[in-house]
């Protein structure tokens, strides 16, 4: 029953070899054929890339000649400027020599004539300075004679003077002595006088003294009454003037929120105005336009009268589908349209020359509009379809075929489920686009998704100025609201204020009455005083003159003999000191004459020297004049000469370039018949490459297509080999023959038959079981290796779990540790960042907050008076400043002594630099810096500046300066 199963197993094996052998041979023979196809299709590939690459080396050749001639074209043109401005020059100067001639003839004869006026001008100056000269020294003889005299006069009138002084001393000290000896009899007549005739008046006098006392006394009281009432009506001026005070307060804080809401609204007004600025300023300089398009349209160029304008600036986009034309639009925003393709042409060239970029055009006679087709218009009748794109826009007659022209086949619907229905009606031959942005492009292929926030495009930058303004005026009319508000709590203020001002003027009034009544009754209280003690001493006074009457009479007799004696004797010091005065009167009037007529004299002598000195400068004033003139004489004389030197060279000069510029305009028309050859033989072989191209790309694909199939049949090839193989190895395993002796030795009869056989065999031997004799032995050994990879599977396990407690627990402290370091970055980020850009916020956010070891983070940042944006959406020196503020963050959180900054500030505009130098400079209290840069204001705050010059070729040398040192000795200067 085995060997019949092997000898069914044989003949199995033995038929699918054969089988899988005659696969093989058909399958090699394909294989050869579409090889030699292969072949053959990247030999005609080869020879036309070959053909294509030798016409694209004879464009490259000719290019480069092109290229050559016209470097040599624009060479020639600049000679011949250069040489047409050097003759304008040397003909304008050929004109200019001979106005200079005639003004050196005018001028010779204008100096000859002053020289000969100078030599006649010295010569009478000389005859008149002789004759000053000899006046001035008869005048300097007299004035010695008379200052001799006027010496000896002088010395007698100080004698006479000290005479006179001698006698007026004497006469004064007798006159003093009977003045006083006079008022001393005076007193002592006033004395007895009064002591004699004044008795009843002394005694009335007291009288009156005592009725005045009681009187004052009575007013005394009556002003301590009046006083008391000026309390009390002050007092209730006081409380007024508080009413009124509060009045005030509470007028002036409405005034006060009135007016703060006010400049907010004003504020708010002109933040509006700056938006609208900016965004037209934006507009007007094509922000958000690549360099090329921008430069087409900021262009001066002639040509420019034929640019229209940009799509996107043509273009007028109701609110409601801005994002659908957006979308529908994409990169032909920047397209730029023209009137006809020479504008095209020449912004072109324009373009090339100045190597800006490339533009896409669009001439507006040149032009061809698609417009739908009858079984797509079907689709603007459908569910959601709001209409043709080119129809939803606004844009002048003019230039309404360029819009027509990217617009006209895009279908604007509201939603995308309505989009997808339409486009599957279509057959997925339309372009649709939602009010969303999702756009569906022909052949099935959608684009969507969700659009990050950013700044109004140049589409809707137009719709958002309009927006603004209609808020500005809104805005506006709040504003004049509000003033109407202010004017009128103004004037409650100013009502307020005037009754706080009038009632402070009544509690003034008050009190200044008030204090007039104290003071007033203070003086009463003092004269009261005084008028008590001038009582007492009138009445002792009385009693000391009665006892000193009888002795004033006594003393009043020796008086009057002095008096007699003292003026006799002033009377003859009054005669000496006369005549002492009338001597120095004869000798001071002598002085007197003497003095004048020195005086005269003198005056005289200075006006002689003065005109004696006037003729002297006036003959240097006229050698000089003489000496400038022969010098101007010689110069005209040196300056003539080289102006005809240099007229002569001129003419020179001008015969060579003119027979120059002629050969360098020959060459320069040859040069340009040259180009226009070259370019004619350029655009025949680029059309001849051109065909090659596209004949080289057919090849491509033919030969792309044989490749696949030639691939296809080498994986088919590649299976019935080991097909093959299987079949072979299995009959020399199991039966140790090869296929040929295998097919010799196999049954003859029918597959079918064959598997019907093999299968009964099959049952009968599975009934029959496996004996195996080694059974036991193979057991043990079993058990033996399953124990021992059980033990093996366990500590596995066992390890497993360890790590997995390991790493849970170091993934905790991880997560700890960087929560908190988060947290202090996180406000240490937001604190430097307000520093920096002067107000703000800006934050990190964590993507993840579950998973915090593998989260991303975001940094979003609200810079001062705008929204709030990521990171990316910032302007570059914005966004480096933003990440100088993450980086000192990280520097605040894990302080460094030593830090190096290599170029760190040079994105930052002036204003950021300032605000970043003086940052680093208060970081530097804690971590030195080493900055490498080339901005002035980070250099400003410096403690130490280093610099490397080269002083010599080759040869560098390093400086240093200690800006701290020389600030503190620029001070001490």
């Amino acid at each position: 029953m085995h060997e019949e199963y092997r000898r069914c197993q044989l003949t199995k094996f033995a038929r699918s070899a054969k089988r899988e052998a005659e696969r093989k041979a058909a399958n090699e023979e394909k294989l050869g054929k579409a090889r030699d196809e292969a072949l053959a299709l990247e030999t005609a590939a080869k020879q036309a890339g070959a053909a294509r690459e030798a016409l694209q080396k004879g464009i490259l050749e000719l290019e480069q000649r092109m290229k050559d001639g016209a470097e040599e074209s624009e060479k020639l043109r600049q000679k011949l400027e250069a040489a047409s401005r050097e003759i304008a020059t040397l003909e304008e100067r050929q004109g200019q020599s001979g106005a200079a001639r005639e003004r050196i003839q005018s001028r010779r004869a204008e100096l000859q004539e002053a020289l000969v006026q100078s030599v006649r001008e010295i010569g009478r100056l000389s005859g008149e300075a002789a004759e000053k000269k000899r006046k001035l020294g008869e005048a300097e003889a007299r004035e010695k004679s008379q200052q001799e005299r006027a010496a000896k006069i002088a010395a007698i009138v100080a004698e006479r003077k000290k005479a006179a002084e001698a006698s007026g001393k004497q006469r004064e000290a007798k006159q003093e002595e009977l003045s006083a000896a006079k008022q001393a009899l005076a007193i002592l007549d006033r004395d007895i006088e009064a002591g004699s005739e004044g008795q009843a008046e002394r005694q009335a006098a007291i009288a009156a003294a005592q009725r005045k006392q009681s009187t004052l006394r009575v007013q005394q009281s009556e002003m301590t009454a009046a006083l008391a009432k000026k309390e009390s009506e002050l007092q209730a001026a006081v409380k007024a003037q508080q009413a009124a005070r509060h009045a005030q307060q509470q007028a002036q804080a409405k005034q006060s929120s009135l007016r703060e809401e006010q400049e907010k609204r004003v504020q708010r007004a002109s933040s509006l105005q700056e938006k609208i600025d900016f965004l037209q300023h934006m507009q007007e300089e094509y922000e958000g336009f690549g360099k090329a398009p921008k430069a087409v349209l900021q262009s001066q160029e002639p040509w420019h009268e034929g640019i229209s304008g940009a799509i996107a600036e043509l273009l007028t986009i109701p609110q409601p589908y801005m994002t659908a034309i957006e979308v529908a639009l994409g990169g032909n925003q920047q397209n730029i349209v023209t009137q006809d393709t020479e504008t095209a042409k020449a912004a072109i060239a324009f373009l090339k020359r100045k190597h800006l970029g490339r533009v896409t055009f669009l001439p507006l006679s040149t032009i061809s509009v698609q417009y739908p087709k009858e079984r797509e218009k079907e689709a603007e009748n459908g569910e959601g379809a709001i209409g043709w794109a080119n129809e939803l826009v606004e844009i002048d007659d003019s230039c309404r075929k360029a819009a027509d022209f990217l617009l006209a086949r895009i279908l604007v619907v509201d939603t995308l489920d309505h989009a997808l229905a339409l486009a599957k009606k279509q057959d997925y031959r339309l372009r649709i686009v939602t009010l969303t942005g999702e756009f569906l492009a022909p052949g099935g292929s959608l684009s969507g998704g969700g659009r990050a926030r950013k700044e109004a495009s140049f589409l809707n930058r137009s719709g958002e100025i309009e927006a603004l303004r209609e808020k500005l005026i809104a805005c506006q009319q709040e504003l004049d609201d509000g003033k109407q508000a202010v004017r009128k709590a103004a004037a409650r203020a100013a009502e307020a204020e005037k009754g706080q001002a009038d009632a402070l003027a009544l509690v003034q009034q008050k009190s200044v009455e008030r204090a007039e009544l104290r003071v007033s009754l203070e003086r009463l209280q003092e004269n009261f005083a005084a008028q008590e003690q001038s009582v007492q001493e009138l009445l002792a006074a009385d009693a000391e003159r009665q006892a000193t009457f009888a002795e004033n009479q006594n003393k009043r007799v020796l008086q009057a003999r002095s008096v007699k004696a003292l003026a006799d004797a002033l009377e003859t010091a009054k005669k000496e000191a006369e005549e002492s005065r009338l001597d120095l009167e004869d000798a001071e009037q002598d002085a007197a004459a003497l003095g004048k007529c020195m005086q005269e004299e003198a005056l005289q002598r200075a006006v002689l020297e003065q005109e004696w000195k006037r003729s002297a400068e006036q003959m240097a004033l006229y050698r000089q004049e003489k000496q400038r003139g022969e010098q101007s004489l010689k110069e005209l004389e040196q300056e003539e000469q080289q102006l005809e030197a240099r007229a002569e060279e001129s003419q020179k000069r001008l015969q060579e370039l003119e027979h120059t510029s002629q050969d360098w305009q020959d060459s320069f028309d040859a040069a340009q018949k040259a180009q226009r050859g070259l370019y004619g033989m350029r655009m025949e072989k680029m059309a001849a490459g051109q065909e090659l191209e596209a004949k080289g790309r057919e090849l491509a694909r033919r030969r792309s297509r044989k490749q696949e199939e030639v691939h296809q049949l080498d994986v088919l090839a590649a299976k019935i080999q080991m097909a093959l193989q299987d079949s072979q190895q299995a009959i020399l395993r199991e039966f140790g023959l090869t296929p040929e002796r295998a097919l010799e030795e196999a049954l003859d009869i029918e597959p079918q038959e064959l598997r019907s056989r093999m299968q009964s065999l099959k049952k009968e031997m599975d009934a029959l079981g496996p004996v195996n004799p080694n059974a036991v032995e193979e057991y043990e050994n079993l058990q033996k290796r399953h124990d021992f990879m059980k033990k093996q599977s366990a500590d596995l396990v066992e390890a497993k779990e360890n790590l997995g407690r390991i790493l849970a627990e170091m993934d905790e402290a991880m997560t700890k540790q960087f929560q908190s370091a988060f947290s202090d970055i996180q406000r240490y980020f937001g604190e430097i960042f307000v520093r920096l850009f002067g107000g703000g916020k800006a934050e990190l956010k964590m993507l993840d907050e579950k998973d915090v070891l593998h989260t991303g983070i975001d940094i979003l940042v609200t810079l001062p008076q705008k929204k709030r944006q990521s990171l990316a959406a910032l302007s570059g020196g914005e966004r480096a400043l933003t990440v100088i503020a993450l980086l000192f963050a990280f520097l605040r959180y894990r302080p460094s002594p030593f830090s190096v900054l290599d170029e760190i500030d040079a994105p930052l505009d002036e204003a950021n630099v300032m605000r970043f130098g003086r940052f680093l400079q208060e970081f530097a209290e804690q971590t030195q810096f080493i900055v490498v840069t080339h901005r002035k204001g980070t250099m400003e705050v410096a403690d130490t500046m280093y610099g490397v010059t080269v002083e010599e070729t080759g040869v560098s040398r390093l400086l240093s300066v200690r800006l701290d040192e020389l600030d503190a000795s620029s001070i001490e200067k």
